[in-house]
């Protein structure tokens, strides 16, 4: 049976990076959205130590993106995100926050 775990990631106000989020081994399902945000997309960066960031890009090199839908979850599959299991997340708005945001990640166990 799976287990679910919540983390939140925060982007302070004017800022388009959320603060690195734990994975803990867990692999990313979903995401949840406040009921506003500034930017209209976000794309995801990773590190293996929460210091040094890479862009999470798919296989044909594209950042991996989302349209941002306030207030609602965004269901992730997280075969795609077995790499991320052992690390750290940010969240990258499309634009500058216009205040500070709250960004629950769904986790699953892996």
């Amino acid at each position: 049976m799976a287990r679910n775990v919540t983390k939140l990631a925060t982007i302070a106000n004017g800022q388009t990076a959320s603060d690195a989020v734990d994975t803990d081994t867990q692999l990313l399902s979903g995401i949840l959205f406040p009921s506003a945000m500034t930017g209209s997309t976000v794309t995801f960066k990773f590190s293996t130590d929460g210091s040094s960031w890479k862009d999470v890009k798919e296989t044909d090199g594209s950042a991996v993106s989302y349209t941002v839908s306030a207030g609602d979850v965004i269901r992730i599959d997280p075969s795609g995100w077995a790499f991320a299991s052992g690390g750290y997340l940010q969240i990258v708005s499309g634009s500058s926050e216009g205040a500070e945001r709250k960004i629950v990640l769904i986790f699953r166990a892996s």
